[in-house]
């Protein structure tokens, strides 16, 4: 007994004369098999899972203190009430075209059967209904199969050289940049006529522009690459950059090579010319294709930016401003020249589009904070063409806190200018604030005699329209109009609206 107790095991445990391992236990179950173990192959295995991992508990104290910093965050990020999302959002200031589809069938079957009778065309015996379908095969912008294969195959028979030239434009404008196209096209840069030349190289700009937009693994392979480029820089050079042709080779030499010297040198001679149009085509092509940044380049963009008649061009420049960057600009010494320059149109540009680009420019090159404090210094100034100015340029950086969104508010209700009242509540519209302290304050100013009732009536409106997030639940919807005409006062209207 003794003997047993010590080996830790029972006189019916295991049968006698095995092997066993005190040490294990419990025993394995070999211990009592009696017959030999065959595993059957249709038995599933047994996979060992792992060891679950317990997450440790955090305290309650370290929770709260995560929930207070995050509340502290979120209240941080929302103490700036800043429109650059809006403005990217609702003011693009060039959106893309929709290109328009039809889905009728009866349009789509009338538009197969015109581009079966151009292809008829081109197989014409009358040169001139050859002519007349090339042209408007690339005129349509029809890419498909059958378009290209009919005009190559026009390209390859055809002796005429009036048709070979209006398919080999047709081709180009279809961006076709293969062999024979490309060949056939030096071809006609070097014996057309100087009006065909310009036409030519009209349209490979326009092929070359649409290439060089792609992502360089989507861009096709431009053949005969190297002759197309001397024969550009021919072009280029052998007449000023007022000329037509002269330019277009040098946008085209932009396009294939952003660094060929003779590109660059052309389009620099155009930034002293008087065509606003060319001057800022040549600006784009610098900045966005070549990537360069010269003093003489920021000198014309704020050149463009301050005298340009169309406003396209005076938005154009503050983007490409942007896209120069800060540290181009430090490097050639022009920080205080650009930040007053950009300072002075947001409030002097008249079109609300262009003062938001320049206001998106001002984030970009990091200079709003310094633009915010200027700006609310001078709501404090006591003249009034200094303050409306600074509520103008508010309206496109947007308000950094809520002390200056009081301090509107206050101006409004006490500000002895009326122009300065005014300007308070377009800004106001513009930035869509619908808070309840603003609704309140325009709703009791109402009135259509006055300019400044007929300004909270425009504002009130445009209000209504914007998004709720920021309107206060308890404060119904109102129909300004209705007020006006029925000549029920806003103090009337609320009273009556408290009463039900």
């Amino acid at each position: 007994m003794k003997a047993q107790r010590h080996s830790g095991t029972s006189p019916r445990s295991c049968p006698q004369g095995q092997d066993r391992n005190p040490d294990i236990f419990p025993l394995p179950p070999s211990t009592w098999r009696k017959t030999p173990f065959r595993q059957d192959p249709r038995q599933l295995s047994i996979v060992e899972k792992p060891v679950l991992v317990i997450p440790k508990q955090r305290s309650s104290y370290l929770i709260k203190a995560d929930q207070i910093k995050l509340m502290m965050q979120n209240k941080k990020a929302s103490s700036r009430m800043l429109i650059s999302n809006f403005l990217k959002a609702s003011h693009c200031l060039y959106p893309p075209k929709i290109k328009y589809v039809d889905k009728d069938p009866e349009i789509n079957m009338w538009k197969r059967k015109r581009l079966q009778d151009l292809i008829g065309s081109l197989a014409s015996s009358v040169e001139q209904e050859q002519v007349y379908a090339a042209q408007a095969l690339g005129c349509l912008g029809e890419t498909n199969e059958l378009v290209l294969s009919a005009l190559q195959n026009a390209l390859q028979v055809c002796r005429s050289l009036p048709v070979r030239y209006e398919v080999t434009r047709s081709l180009v404008l279809l961006g076709c940049l293969e062999a024979a196209v490309m060949w056939e096209l030096i071809g006609q840069l070097k014996r057309g006529s100087p009006m065909q030349r310009t036409d030519m190289l009209a349209a490979l700009r326009v092929a070359l522009h649409t290439w060089a937009a792609a992502p360089e693994f989507q861009r096709m392979l431009v053949a005969a690459r190297s002759r197309l480029i001397q024969i550009l820089e021919q072009l280029a050079s052998s007449q000023g950059p007022t000329d037509e042709s002269s330019f277009s080779a040098a946008a085209c030499l932009a396009y294939l090579d952003s660094s060929n010297p003779t590109a660059r040198e052309t389009l620099q001679r155009c930034l002293v010319l008087e065509d606003r149009k060319m001057k800022m085509q040549a600006l784009l092509l610098l900045v966005r294709y070549m990537k360069l940044a010269s003093a003489t380049i920021i000198q014309a963009l704020l050149d463009q930016l301050c005298h340009s008649p169309v406003y396209k061009y005076r938005a154009d420049s503050a983007s490409l401003l942007s896209c120069i960057g800060l540290w181009q600009i430090q490097q050639e010494d022009l920080e205080d020249e650009v930040f007053m320059v950009l300072l002075e149109k947001l409030h002097r540009e008249p079109f609300l589009v262009v003062r938001q680009t320049v206001a998106m420019t001002v984030e970009v090159l990091h200079m709003k904070e310094q633009a915010w404090d200027i700006v609310e210094n001078q709501l404090e100034e006591k003249c009034k063409v200094i303050r409306r100015q600074a509520i103008v340029s508010l309206g496109a950086l947007g308000l950094p806190n809520k002390q200056v969104f009081f301090t509107l508010l206050e101006m409004l209700e006490t500000d002895s200018n009326e122009a300065v009242r005014i300007q308070v509540i377009k800004t106001f519209s513009i930035l869509g604030m619908n808070k309840r302290h603003v609704l309140k304050s325009l709703l009791m100013k109402v009135d259509p005699k006055g300019p400044l009732g007929r300004e909270c009536v425009k504002a009130l409106r445009g209000l209504q329209k914007s998004p709720s997030t920021q309107r206060d639940p308890t404060l119904r919807d109102y129909e300004i109009s209705q007020e006006v005409v029925t000549g029920v006062s806003p103090l009337a209207s609320c009273a009556l609206r408290a009463g039900r």
